[in-house]
């Protein structure tokens, strides 16, 4: 058997020096990685962390945010490197040494060259956020497509009660929904993972509403969603959705950032998964079944997918970690980087 690696403890120096030779050598031994693919990365960070020093281990916002600053010159595949080791090692403190004043890098989400981390949406950012979808008044009447304003108020509300996806929101039929049983039967979804997802109460009186509204429409009968026009049997466009979402997001007064940058209507859906987190971790019971239970909702490959939304707000994801009950298996899976998209 070969002996366990041990690290150079003098490469580090900063107040965060043991905790860096701990994970050093809990990546090796452990995750069976090479320090060679990640040392370098680690002695610029306690470089870095000698700039800011505090008096106990800790992962300040701050401090991780000005290290991942992109420098001149600098490839945005480095970026994503740091980024993504630094990610693992916050997650280290956080689940193995169970150090609480931990910031976690989110995922970065890479568009083209650009990467960018997504959008959470607050409660009363998304509150405001429906209100316009609500009260939006065009400023012209929509003769070709008399029903869209009304689809755009329920769609948005479906989007954030369901964490669908909007391509299986617009693509839905008018037999896929069940407004007496309360379900959404999804048989157009990514990867092909049919699901069936329930309706609120809420979500069931906006259905209700919308579709008292439309009564007298002419339309195709087909999709859910209808514009009113014949042009495409009436589905709503995802590249129309999202017009109507950068008006609600303008009329919300909350930023885009550019394109590419959002933020994005996907992250309705991260939001979505982020607040039902919120809620999940305050139930009773092993909150392992709660995530299994929100992965197979949400048409996940896997319930890894869905605990990667958990580093998204430092508020979660501390006290869901303490209610982990098996830690081995989280741990494992957790240090697994990826660089793909936080959805895919």
């Amino acid at each position: 058997m070969s002996k366990p690696y041990i690290c150079d403890r003098t490469y580090f120096n900063s107040f965060l020096a043991e905790s860096i030779v701990s994970f050093v050598e809990y990546k090796v031994n452990v995750g069976g990685c090479t320090a060679e693919s990640f040392l370098s990365v680690m002695s610029l960070f306690d470089r870095h962390c000698t700039n800011h020093t505090e008096p106990e281990v800790c992962l300040k916002q701050d401090t991780v945010l000005s290290f991942l600053t992109i420098g001149p010159g600098e490839k945005n595949s480095t970026a994503i490197r740091k980024s993504s080791i630094i990610r693992s090692f916050g997650r280290y403190l956080a689940a193995v040494l169970r150090i609480k004043d931990i910031y976690i890098v989110p995922k970065l989400v890479k568009r083209g060259q650009k990467t960018f981390v997504p959008h959470v949406f607050t409660h009363d950012e998304i509150a405001r956020l429906l209100h316009e979808a609500d009260n939006y008044q065009p400023k012209q009447e929509y003769t070709k497509t008399p029903n869209m304003v009304n689809c755009m108020s329920c769609m948005f509300k479906m989007l954030y009660c369901t964490g669908m996806r909007i391509s299986e929101v617009s693509g839905l039929k008018k037999h896929e929904v069940d407004l007496e049983q309360r379900v959404i039967h999804i048989n157009q979804a990514k990867n092909d993972n049919k699901r069936i997802v329930t309706i609120s109460d809420s979500l069931a009186d906006a259905c209700n509403t919308y579709l008292e509204l439309t009564r007298d429409c002419k339309t195709s009968n087909i999709y859910f969603f209808d514009t009113g026009s014949s042009y495409n049997d009436g589905r709503v466009s995802i590249q129309r959705a999202y017009t109507y979402f950068r008006r609600f997001l303008n009329g919300a007064s909350i930023e885009h950032k550019g394109k590419g940058f959002g933020p994005r209507m996907h992250d309705i859906r991260v939001t979505f998964a982020v607040h039902s987190l919120q809620k999940l971790s305050q139930l009773p019971g092993d909150i392992n079944v709660h995530l299994t239970s929100l992965s197979v909702f949400m048409g996940h490959q896997s319930i890894y997918c869905t605990q990667e939304y958990l580093w998204l707000t430092a508020e979660l994801f501390q006290n869901t970690l303490e209610k982990m009950e098996d830690y081995t298996s989280f741990v494992s899976s957790i240090f697994d980087e990826k660089v793909d998209d936080l959805d895919e």
